[in-house]
């Protein structure tokens, strides 16, 4: 059974995907923007998914929108949230960790600011073949049922938010040339610049952070090329209902890179071109949640970067030894020009 987020439209669009790129495992096809020098402005949509109770703003606002902004480049910012006043959270059972930001900040430095707000699912349908794998996984304190339809109303987030892509599109007869999906809670903490920055032969059609990525992708940000958006807003429900894919799954982390491999998609995971990680706590002087230590640690040092004292790594992270040295789960791909 389809969960009631998905609509019949939905349904018929999941079996259209676009696919783009030059070098991949897989498929060819044109990429978004072609013809287009690199210089040339580009229209950006950094599309927020999650809830009210979770946002964060500023580092959104000061290391995505103004600063493409100040490189000419148009900027439109969507949200997709749920406007209820209490907070869910997948992993942990914290209720304290609300961030009282506002997207207000936004208007006057986004081209267009767009406030969806979309009251998930209570009781989604899920999957029984997938609530097994997470009721055999290794977060035995999470109920296999939560954590599952947690994930499906992460999922109906991601398909309202390409919805509403389509809807803005049409309103301003234009397409746009980059998507920069980002999770309500994440934080921005150096300036995300255009894929199109990059030369034609090393550019990805996606590009995510490398550290903490559970086998999978990291899902708390992704950037990618608009002609490769349907297949990754859509490819969510298709791979949990339509085309289940049972093998090397376990988390949205490992879905959402078999999505990518499935469609052959040019892929880069590099946290020095997207240095992003979920904030715990307050917005203003929140903790930055990082699991794979050595990762970050490495990261911090080739890009010079240390974290701001209002924001300090969280101290429960620094304390879970078993997850200091996790190179065997990451692939990074570093630019070589």
């Amino acid at each position: 059974m389809v969960p009631p987020a998905v609509t019949v439209v939905s349904i018929l669009a999941l079996f259209s995907t676009h696919v783009s790129g030059t070098t991949r495992v897989g498929r060819t096809n044109m990429t978004a923007g072609g013809g287009k020098s690199a210089n040339t402005p580009r229209r950006l949509v950094m599309c927020i998914t999650g809830q009210k109770t979770r946002l964060e703003v500023s580092s959104k606002l000061q290391n995505f929108v103004k600063y493409n902004t100040a490189k000419g480049h148009i900027v439109d910012v969507l949200a997709i949230l749920d406007p209820s006043d209490e907070a869910r959270f997948v992993n942990t059972p914290e209720k304290d960790t609300e961030h009282h930001d506002y997207l207000s900040a936004f208007k006057g430095h986004a081209n267009m600011v767009v406030h969806h707000k979309y009251v998930q699912p209570e009781d989604p349908e899920t999957p029984k073949w997938y609530m097994d794998i997470l009721a055999n996984g290794h977060k035995f304190w999470v109920d296999a049922k939560d954590r599952a339809q947690n994930h499906v109303r992460q999922f109906a987030a991601m398909e309202q938010c390409y919805d509403r892509i389509l809807d803005m599109e049409f309103k301003n007869g234009h397409r746009y040339d980059e998507i920069f999906r980002v999770r309500d809670d994440s934080f921005i903490m150096a300036p995300v610049n255009p894929l199109h920055d990059v030369a034609e032969m090393e550019r990805p059609d996606i590009l995510t952070p490398h550290c903490d990525n559970w086998l999978g992708l990291n899902d708390k940000a992704a950037l990618m090329l608009r002609s490769v958006g349907e297949t990754y807003f859509r490819g969510f429900f298709k791979a949990l209902f339509l085309e289940p894919i049972h093998n090397s799954v376990a988390n949205p982390e490992t879905i959402t890179f078999q999505i990518i491999k499935k469609a052959g998609l040019k892929l880069h995971q590099d946290g020095l071109r997207m240095m992003v990680a979920p904030i715990r706590g307050n917005a203003k002087d929140g903790c930055i949640h990082l699991i794979y230590h050595s990762c970050w640690e490495d990261t911090f040092e080739l890009a010079n970067y240390t974290l701001p004292e209002e924001h300090p790594w969280c101290e429960a992270d620094k304390e879970h030894h078993h997850y200091r040295h996790q190179y065997r789960y990451v692939h990074w791909d570093r630019l070589q020009h």
